[in-house]
């Protein structure tokens, strides 16, 4: 499908196209409080009232949208701009304010490479900020702190490019890659099926398909040491089970099987209150509230996976099913208590 050409300011002679950019501008940085006629007339140099009406009806046609507030005393109508027109290339200060916490959580995880290219992102943009938009993600920068995040060591040149290219083109992705516990790298070849951040452990993964294996694994970014794009088209003999291995991974933990539902009982006020207020972003999560205490269920596909989640909450949690993740929580349990017999 051919691109389409990028909407342009239409003024049908009635107003200058500046003056009708200036319009905007100005009513965009009036926020919720709005303007009124009278307020535009004096913005725009003291034009008349009547190119006023005139900059407000181009704007309406070409795609901007007004609430219009009477307010005040006496009371006077105002026009608050809720969307700008369609050749508008303005970024909203609710844009910038999310690239900008986009970048501060980027520089506490593994993915934090990403960080100097979603600088750039903001430089390009910034110009298309006003005075007020900027203080306002100046401020974001001074009083915004983010904690509990980890600094991995990713080279984005030799490993996440190469990645890239190789989910793009659907070929094969030879690997020099370091598994837990060892000292030695080795080479692999694998499909890859996608990229994963992973907020419980802290990781972004590679999720691929191992033709040796036959199965799906889940590879820690951070433990590839090199990445080079193969020369043969990747072929994922189960995709199912690659799927499932990606969707309901947590933790990092996984595997192909089907997934598994967990019930389990939580207890605290503070609790019932935080699944209200941040549920987490679990695999089919829903919460229950139920007289005191709040009943979770979620999907899994491995027990070490849905056990990470639970474990937090310590003596709190009751795992209700399946029976194969109570047993093994008890015993993560009976072992956790062993360790502070005297």
């Amino acid at each position: 499908m051919p691109d389409q050409p990028a909407p342009t300011i239409q003024t049908d002679g009635l107003v200058q196209r500046d003056r009708l950019r200036d319009a905007a501008r100005l009513l965009r940085e009036a926020g919720a409080g709005g303007l009124t006629r009278v307020d535009l007339r004096r913005g725009l140099g003291g034009v008349s009232l009547r190119t006023v009406d005139r900059a407000l009806a181009l704007l309406e046609e070409q795609g901007a949208c007004f609430e219009r507030v009477r307010s005040g005393h006496p009371p006077c109508l105002r026009y608050v701009l809720t969307e700008g027109p369609s050749w508008d290339e303005h970024v909203t200060p609710e844009d910038r304010l999310a690239l900008g916490l986009a970048s501060l959580m980027l520089t506490q995880s593994p993915a934090c490479f990403l960080d100097d290219h979603l600088k750039t992102i903001e430089t390009l943009v910034a110009g298309r900020m006003s005075a007020r938009d900027q203080s306002l993600f100046e401020t974001l920068q001074k009083v915004v702190q983010v904690h509990g995040g980890v600094e991995d060591s990713i080279e984005p040149g030799k490993v996440l490019e190469p990645i890239l290219q190789a989910l793009e083109t659907g070929m094969e992705l030879k690997l020099t890659y370091r598994p837990a516990g060892s000292t030695r790298a080795e080479a692999r070849t694998v499909v890859p099926h996608c990229l994963t951040l992973d907020i419980f452990s802290g990781g972004s993964f590679l999720a691929v398909w191992d033709p040796r294996d036959r199965k799906p694994k889940h590879l820690r970014l951070c433990r590839i040491q090199e990445a080079v794009v193969g020369t043969r088209p990747g072929v994922i003999l189960d995709l199912p089970a690659m799927t499932n291995a990606a969707k309901y991974q947590i933790g990092g933990w996984t595997c192909g099987e089907p997934p598994f539902p967990v019930r389990a009982r939580i207890q605290g006020t503070h609790w019932i209150e935080h699944f209200r207020e941040a549920p987490p972003s679990l695999p089919d999560f829903e919460a229950r509230e139920k007289e005191g205490l709040v009943e979770v269920r979620f999907k899994a596909n491995h027990l070490n996976g849905a056990a990470r989640w639970l474990l937090q909450f310590g003596a709190l949690a009751e795992v209700l099913e399946p029976r194969e993740l109570r047993a093994h929580i008890k015993q993560q349990h009976l072992q956790a208590a062993a360790q502070y017999q005297d």
